[in-house]
């Protein structure tokens, strides 16, 4: 079999940096396999109410899940970085998978270790795909991949809880079921792909036990994006509670695909402009942008379409920002420790995004839609501030010894 031509360089648009080789498979066979990140929190609500459980106890499966993914992505990214993608993926799908199938028919004393099981080994197919992109691109086309990469996960979160709904056709378990098996097979697919096969981790004796962590400036850009993830935590319950507010919920939906909209045009579009553009700068740029958006939001217009553009516009910034995050962990990740540094970053937006849905939740309730907008601006103002402490290269050095 003939070796593909490398990739050419320079930028490219979003299709023609699909059309290169390896690509497309890549980021669709993560997207496959991630596709229960957008499942399973909505299948883990629909199942505990479809069983006579409460809100509390669908909460408690949904948080105990997502404490999972927060604790086994950068555990199970550290066995990568020494050992390769494959065991790692495969043994975490398989893991994942069957504990999410079979979490219907376990007691209900045993299904919150369940759901912590299926988060602890749920493959880390995003750091995986992240590390792998500069070992098929060219340094000018990686940022282009990052960008496309950020804005094609709205996909998981707009297709996800469809899925969830047309599988729970089904039964009350239908969800589950259906998250447990599109996981695996994205997983197995990725890991199939020749780039996942062939990826040696960099052989680096100098291995410090906080891996990643020992870059202070690393963990300074971390705490600024768990800001980021307050700050898009915030709209999932907010939007909901201004649909309630103007007598229409069926408008919650289209407001949350507005914000994912606005999301996947502002990846496209700064896609093939990423490879000229200094992260540094664009990355405090997003985030005033963020700020602005999300600052006008707050206004909580009553006229539904005003709203609904202004929800467009706060997804626009995002995909940059994240552009701009990934190749700085890039850049700041110590020798070796790559994918674990992307998972730690997916687990502080998660942690951030759990915070900001608790807080716009308890201001809803209250009535105060415009101030859970307000309170994710002023996340984002935070993590601006934060972030130019990391761009300006404080933060400290990165740490060395035992």
């Amino acid at each position: 079999m003939t070796e593909p031509a490398p990739a050419p360089e320079g930028s490219l648009s979003p299709v023609g940096l699909l059309r290169l080789p390896q690509v497309a498979r890549l980021l669709f066979s993560a997207l496959v396999g991630r596709l229960p990140n957008g499942m399973v929190p909505l299948a883990l609500v629909l199942f505990a109410r479809d069983t006579g459980s409460g809100f509390g106890r669908a909460g408690l499966l949904t948080a105990a899940y997502s404490l999972g993914c927060c604790l086994g992505g950068p555990a199970l990214s550290r066995v990568m970085d020494v050992r390769g993608q494959r065991s790692s993926l495969v043994l975490g799908g398989v893991v994942s998978s069957v504990a999410l199938a079979v979490l219907p028919w376990v007691p209900s004393g045993g299904a919150l270790a369940i759901a912590l099981v299926a988060g602890l080994a749920t493959p880390p197919l995003e750091p995986a795909l992240r590390t792998l992109w500069p070992s098929v691109l060219s340094p000018r086309q990686v940022p282009s991949a990052f960008a496309l990469d950020a804005a094609a996960q709205e996909l998981i979160f707009v297709l996800g809880p469809l899925a969830v709904l047309l599988a729970q056709l089904g039964g009350a378990s239908g969800g589950l079921v259906a998250a447990a098996v599109v996981g695996l097979l994205g997983t197995l697919w990725f890991v199939a792909s020749r780039a996942s096969r062939a990826w040696t981790p960099p052989v680096h004796e100098d291995r410090h036990w906080l891996g990643p962590l020992r870059s202070r400036r690393l963990v300074v850009l971390y705490s600024a994006i768990v800001l980021v993830g307050l700050t898009v935590g915030v709209p999932a319950v907010a939007l909901v509670a201004y649909a309630e507010s103007v007598g229409d919920r069926g408008l919650a939906p289209w407001l949350v695909a507005a914000n994912a909209l606005g999301a996947l045009i502002g990846g496209v579009a700064y896609s093939p402009r990423a490879p000229h553009r200094d992260p540094r700068r664009d990355l405090l740029l997003g985030l005033g942008v963020l700020v602005v958006t999300y600052a006008a939001q707050a206004l909580v217009p009553s006229t539904p379409w005003v709203m609904g553009l202004l929800t467009v516009a706060s997804g626009l910034g995002l995909p940059p920002v994240l552009t701009c995050v990934f190749q700085l962990v890039d850049r700041l990740a110590p020798p070796g420790t790559t994918t674990e540094a992307f998972a730690w970053l997916i687990s502080a937006f998660l942690v951030g995004s759990s915070v900001g849905a608790a807080v716009a939740g308890s201001l809803a309730d209250a009535g105060r839609i415009g101030a859970a907008f307000l309170v994710a601006a002023a996340a984002t103002l935070v993590a601006l501030a934060i972030a130019r402490v990391v761009v300006r290269g404080g933060g400290g050095p990165v740490l060395r010894g035992a």
